[in-house]
């Protein structure tokens, strides 16, 4: 009996293996090629921590395959400090300005409906948002699904009042809506690539020019339905045609972001100015997406996070019970000329992605 336990246990950990081996090659091959890789990232995480269950099992059985857990997560290691840091600050020890720092906040705001769609505008989120504003003082700040209609606390004149004079977005109306860059440093130029969600602008620094990058590549999509089947196949309860449905959402989003890829290089390969990237990557660190931004960029969270600092927490369906996992999906990326000095999340309800704030300082490269 105990031969046939452990013989069942090590087919279910080669299985586990061969997941968490495959979910780390996403960046190695283009979704249009093969989707396979590309949507196990989303489980990398997962599969490790199981992983190392197994580890343990192993050891409790005082067997030596142990070893096969063990050699797949060290072989793959390299990808756990993209989920997870041990010793960054959300602070900095001194306030020296003499040092060319900027602060830098990414926030998906969620038109400021809180965790919930079902919930409308809300005054007191966004006041609760110049709350975070005031406390943290962002030199720039890159906003992805920023009001919309139904702003009755003005928000933006708000923002002007506190220094933020400079505004853009992605709309050519010059509608400071959707997605938008806000910022206490002049605009000298905006760029919008391919459509109101992805732009740039060109900042005035000093004696430098700083460009700042606000992405929200294409969102799934899901709807109540597709949040409950995640929900329920977590929970082992699989319903094959909506899980079907949810599948193929997840294919044609993971594609479009390969094709958003192949638009955003080309200004990544003429990076001749300090630059940085931030937004909503709707993306995993795993992913096809970001493997390919950090050939040319670095992670403020790698260099200064803590813990897991997942930025998506969920969103609850109106029964309040199924919610979708939380992953880090919002990023401040940077050319190496920046140093990432601090990096903070701030948990809160005003939207269902938390802002994130980094403090970067510029470098001698």
């Amino acid at each position: 009996m105990k031969k046939l336990l452990k013989l069942i246990l090590l087919v279910i950990n080669i299985v586990f293996v061969v997941l968490m081996l495959g979910s780390t090659l996403a960046g190695r091959v283009a979704p249009s090629r093969f989707i396979g890789f590309s949507l196990l990232s989303y489980g990398y995480l997962y599969f490790l921590i199981i992983n190392i269950v197994f580890v343990i099992i192993w050891l409790v059985f005082s067997s030596k395959w142990f070893l096969l857990s063990l050699s797949a997560i060290l072989v793959r290691f390299s990808f756990l400090p993209l989920y997870f840091q041990i010793g960054g600050s959300d602070t900095l020890d001194h306030d020296n300005r003499e040092d060319k720092m900027l602060k830098v906040m990414t926030f998906n705001a969620h038109h400021f409906r809180g965790v919930d769609f079902s919930n409308e505008f809300g005054d007191s989120n966004m006041a609760y948002f110049l709350k975070i504003v005031d406390e943290e003082q962002p030199d720039i700040m890159a906003l992805q699904e920023y009001i919309g209609r139904g702003d009755t606390l003005h928000l933006t004149d708000h923002l002007r009042r506190r220094g933020y004079k400079y505004m853009t977005t992605g709309y050519e109306n010059g509608s400071i809506s959707g997605e938008v860059i806000i910022s206490r440093l002049p605009i000298v130029r905006t760029v919008r690539i391919e459509g109101p969600s992805k732009l740039y602008a060109n900042l005035l620094w000093d004696d430098d020019t700083v460009r700042l990058y606000c992405l929200h590549l294409n969102s799934y999509g899901l709807d109540e339905s597709d949040h409950q089947q995640i929900h329920d196949i977590s929970h082992g309860n699989v319903d094959s045609l909506t899980g079907r449905s949810t599948l193929h959402k997840f294919r044609e989003t993971i594609v479009n972001h390969e094709s958003e890829w192949e638009v955003l290089q080309p200004y990544f390969d003429n990076h001749k100015i300090l630059s940085i990237v931030a937004g909503d990557f709707n993306e995993t660190p795993a992913s096809y997406f970001y493997q390919q931004c950090k050939a040319y960029l670095k992670d403020s969270y790698c260099e200064a996070g803590q813990g897991f600092s997942t930025t998506y927490h969920g969103l609850f369906t109106r029964s309040r019970k199924a919610t979708f996992p939380a992953y880090r999906i919002d990023m401040v990326l940077h050319t190496p000329d920046f140093e990432a000095l601090t990096y903070k999340r701030i948990k809160s309800e005003i939207s269902d992605h938390y802002p994130i704030i980094t403090t970067l300082k510029r470098t001698n490269e």
